[in-house]
C-alpha cells in the first residue's frame, strides 16, 4: 500500500490522470461542494462528472458505428483527451468521478473498482462508503441515452463482482482520517480501513 500526495500521474485502468485546464475547472467547482450534505454532494458530483464527459463513447460506437468513439474505447488515452473531446467510456468516467469525489470530499471511503461484464469485457465503476452504507455508482450506465446498451440489465449482479485485484493495475481509493483524506494506491487489493 502506498499513500499518494496527489492523483496527478495515477493511471487507473489505463487512464493516465494528467493536468489540463478542463480538469482544473471541474476540480475547482467540486471543491465548492464540500459543505453539502452527503446525498446532495453525491448528486452534484455525478452531475459535474457527466458535464465533464457528456458523451458515452461506447454507446456512440455501438449505436452509430462512430470510429472516433471506437478508438476511445479500444485505445489508451490520458484523461485530458476525454475532457477535451467530451467523450469517454467507463474507465474515463470512473476516474473523473473518483477525482471529483476526492476534491468534494465525498464519502468516508471511495474505491475505484472494475468487474467482469462477460468473458471479454470489464467495466469500471465507483463504490463509496458513508456511515457503513455502500453506494455503487456507474456514471457509464447513468450516461446512456439508450438503456438497451446497459449491461447491468443483462447482468444485474455485475457491480457485486468487483475484482479484488487486477494484475498489472494499481487499485485506487481514498479514506477519511483525523488528518484529512488519504489517497491510496495498492497493487494487491483495496484496504478496508485506514488508520
Amino acid at each position: 500500500m502506498e499513500r499518494l500526495e496527489t492523483y496527478i500521474g495515477i493511471e487507473p485502468f489505463t487512464v493516465k490522470v494528467d493536468e489540463s485546464p478542463r480538469l482544473t475547472e471541474l476540480v475547482e467547482m467540486s471543491r465548492f461542494l464540500r459543505d453539502l450534505p452527503f446525498e446532495e454532494k453525491l448528486i452534484q458530483t455525478k452531475k459535474l462528472t457527466r458535464e465533464g464527459i457528456p458523451l458515452n463513447a461506447y454507446e456512440l460506437w455501438i449505436a452509430n458505428n462512430n470510429e472516433s468513439a471506437k478508438e476511445v474505447v479500444l485505445s489508451k488515452h490520458p484523461l485530458s483527451k476525454a475532457l477535451d473531446t467530451g467523450m469517454g467510456c467507463c474507465r474515463y468516467q470512473g476516474a473523473l468521478f473518483f477525482i471529483l469525489g476526492y476534491e468534494s470530499q465525498l464519502g468516508e471511503s471511495h474505491f475505484l473498482q472494475a468487474a467482469p461484464v462477460n468473458e471479454r469485457v470489464n467495466t469500471v465503476f465507483n463504490q463509496i462508503l458513508q456511515y457503513k452504507q455502500k453506494h455503487t455508482i456507474s456514471i457509464f450506465t447513468e450516461s446512456l441515452k439508450d438503456k438497451s446498451h446497459d449491461y447491468s440489465i443483462q447482468n444485474p449482479r455485475v457491480f457485486e463482482q468487483a475484482f479484488g485485484r487486477v494484475p498489472g493495475f494499481n487499485m485506487y481509493s481514498y479514506h477519511k482520517s483525523k488528518k484529512g483524506l488519504i489517497l491510496i494506491s495498492n497493487k494487491d487489493e483495496h484496504p478496508c480501513t485506514v488508520e
